[in-house]
């Protein structure tokens, strides 16, 4: 694996860690603060699930995040 290869499949599991992370736990503090009985905006189903779609997304860069990683670093080895 170059470098270049490294370097993007890091940067892509990075990102997928802070998105997937981010989504999750802004839903549990809002499922928290729903539970717990506190006033809260009352999402409509489709958001939910299209945010679950997010997580899910962010799961599937970071467990393909080496070979996205190959595919996007591929012909960089050529232009050094």
């Amino acid at each position: 694996m170059i470098d270049y290869e490294k370097l993007a499949t890091l940067l892509l599991r990075v990102i997928a860690v802070c998105w997937t992370i981010f989504i999750a736990s802004a839903w549990s503090i809002y499922g928290i603060e729903l539970a717990a009985g506190i006033s809260v905006q009352h999402y409509p189903v489709h958001t939910i699930i299209g945010n679950v779609g997010y997580v899910i997304l962010g799961l599937l860069v970071l467990a393909m995040s080496k070979s996205l990683g190959k595919l996007l670093s591929r012909g960089l080895r050529d232009q050094v």
